[in-house]
Parts: structure tokens; C-alpha cells; sequence
């Protein structure tokens, strides 16, 4: 009897463990390979006109912005995170900065947008680049990268850089583009 007893246990142990080394397997590939989903678009711009703007020796730039988060995952809840900073730049030249506010979207849930505005003042551009810009808003085709750096959640964790590549003015189809998202050490101040 004892023999039978001993194997019940031995049984039943060994499927609990099973059990819970296949639920923390399922969690660490969740976590692993549903990394968070970020987009942005540019709504609408000011401030980068080329017959009355484009002429001054310092530009002030105001882009209206959405940016967007979505989890893929499971479980996990994704967010950018308050103390995020937004830049808008045209050929590595930044026209406008500014923060974004917190905003997280559920697991598998519909993805979550906030409007952000974002502000130049007293921007310099150098010559070939502003005769650039002139252009391709004359032929209403400018193109901008979105840039976002975000700080650790908490203490040891990495911070974020997102960066949206190429965002034409009113392009909402860009929502449905993934930005690029990669993990940085990132000092903060």
C-alpha cells in the first residue's frame, strides 16, 4: 500500500511541475517575442510653409501628432511612459520636441492613441537642407522622422528608443506601420 501511495505523489508531483514549468515557459515566450507595437503620424503641420516660413532665418514648427501602442501579448499591458520625449526631425536636422503623456493599451486589446504636439523655436537649418524642405513641402511630399526616447519604467530596467522613419503629413496609414523599438541603456537626468 505504501508503494502505491508513494507513486500516487510521485505522480501527481511530477504533473504539477510539468504543469508550471509549461505555464513560466508560456509566460517567457510571451514576454520574448510580443514586444510592445508603437506608430505615429504627423496629423498636421505649421510653421513650414515655403512661400512665408521657409524665407526666415529661424523656423518655428508646430507638428500635431498621434502616436499609438498596441501589446500583442497575452498578458502584458505596454505603455509609453510619462517623461517620454517626442522629436521630429527632417534629414537629422530636429525641427520640434516635446513630451508624451502616459498611455498604455491592455493585452490583446483594441491599440491606444494620444494626440502630441510637438514645438520648434528659433530653429536653424542649414542651407541645403532648408532648400530641400522648400521643395518637398511646395510638392506637398515632406517626409519627417518621429523619434521616441523613453525612460526606464524602473530601477535596472532599460529604456526605449522608438523611431518612425519617414512620416508624410496626413498619412494616416501610417498607424498601421510599426515603428522601430529597441532597448537602450539611456542616461537620465
Amino acid at each position: 500500500m505504501a508503494n502505491k501511495a508513494n507513486c500516487c505523489v510521485f505522480i501527481v508531483t511530477t504533473i504539477v511541475v510539468c504543469l508550471l514549468a509549461g505555464v513560466v515557459g508560456f509566460v517567457m515566450i510571451d514576454c520574448a517575442i510580443n514586444k510592445p507595437w508603437y506608430s505615429a503620424v504627423i496629423d498636421s503641420v505649421t510653421g513650414l510653409d515655403p512661400a512665408t516660413d521657409l524665407a526666415r532665418p529661424s523656423l518655428v514648427p508646430l507638428f500635431n501628432l498621434t502616436l499609438r501602442v498596441a501589446s500583442p501579448s497575452h498578458m502584458l499591458t505596454q505603455c509609453i511612459e510619462p517623461g517620454t520625449d517626442v522629436e521630429v526631425t527632417y534629414h537629422g536636422v530636429l525641427l520640434a520636441s516635446g513630451p508624451a503623456h502616459r498611455l498604455c493599451a491592455g493585452p490583446r486589446k483594441v491599440p491606444r492613441g494620444q494626440a502630441v504636439i510637438t514645438r520648434g523655436h528659433g530653429v536653424r537649418v542649414p542651407g541645403f537642407v532648408l532648400d530641400r524642405l522648400a521643395e518637398d513641402m511646395r510638392h506637398g511630399v515632406g517626409s519627417f522622422d518621429v523619434m521616441l526616447t523613453m525612460p526606464p519604467t524602473h530601477k535596472g530596467n532599460r529604456g526605449a528608443l522608438v523611431s518612425c522613419r519617414a512620416r508624410r503629413i496626413g498619412d494616416t496609414a501610417a498607424l498601421q506601420t510599426p515603428c522601430d523599438a529597441s532597448n537602450t541603456d539611456i542616461m537620465w537626468a
